[in-house]
């Protein structure tokens, strides 16, 4: 399950100058976990000058300045490299909508079998992306939409949350949910962000067998250019 309280502790510790090695100890958690967490923390000289002496190495305290110029750098170039993204990209017209919802359908759509016009996917933003683009595109009203959650059987207890999640991030009413799929496979692995997982969803239009031939039908273009 998620260590929330673990996490806030972590930060708090390791911005008072304790080492990954000490917070993984005190949270009772990994400490490749502790150092994600701790990843971007700027450390202040206090805390530097603290684990210096707490870690007993004559060259400890370079080396903690060295991983803070490191990690600063790593966080400007960061900076950096998403503003030039955004520049790039600029506004997008009606038609730069159309091919990045083709690209989205060609990925994750249905494009054998029936003639459904379904799209599944577990990221929350590409799926607020899709359901706009649907509106945009071929001017599907969110009413016209029936969706379906799917799931490990192990979050069969957390149906509603989900569902409520889905919802209200697609701003969608709950009516519009089939029964949801339950992935019968059991997992050996404990994820830490159990109580985060929100499974898959997919979406389908009512009646929108032809949306589907035209989509597809571009994607044939695609192909061919």
């Amino acid at each position: 399950m998620a260590k929330v309280k673990e996490k806030e502790s972590a930060i708090k510790f390791r911005q008072l100058g304790y080492s990954i090695t000490e917070i993984a100890k005190m949270t009772d958690s990994a400490k490749s976990t502790v150092s994600g967490w701790c990843r971007d923390i700027k450390l202040s000289e206090k805390a530097i000058k603290k684990l210096a002496k707490r870690n007993k190495q004559k060259s400890s305290e370079g080396l903690l300045r060295y991983s803070e110029t490191v990690r600063a750098k790593r966080i400007k170039e960061t900076e950096l490299a998403t503003k030039r993204g955004v520049k790039k990209l600029g506004s997008l017209s009606n038609r730069d909508i159309y091919c990045i919802g083709l690209g989205l359908y060609w990925g994750e759509g249905y494009k054998t079998g029936s003639q459904e016009f379904g799209f599944t996917n577990s990221d929350p933003d590409m799926m607020t992306f899709y359901v706009k683009w649907l509106e945009i595109v071929f001017h599907v009203e969110k009413k016209d939409l029936i969706l379906r959650v799917s799931v490990n059987e192990a979050h069969a207890n957390r149906i509603d949350e989900i569902e409520k999640f889905w919802s209200e991030k697609l701003a969608i009413s709950l009516s519009q949910f089939t029964k949801p799929s339950l992935i019968k496979t059991q997992s050996k692995k404990q994820y830490e962000n159990f109580d985060k997982h929100m499974g898959t969803l997919r979406i389908k239009v009512r009646k929108g067998t032809n949306m589907r031939r035209e989509v597809l039908g571009a994607i044939e273009a695609i192909k061919v250019k």
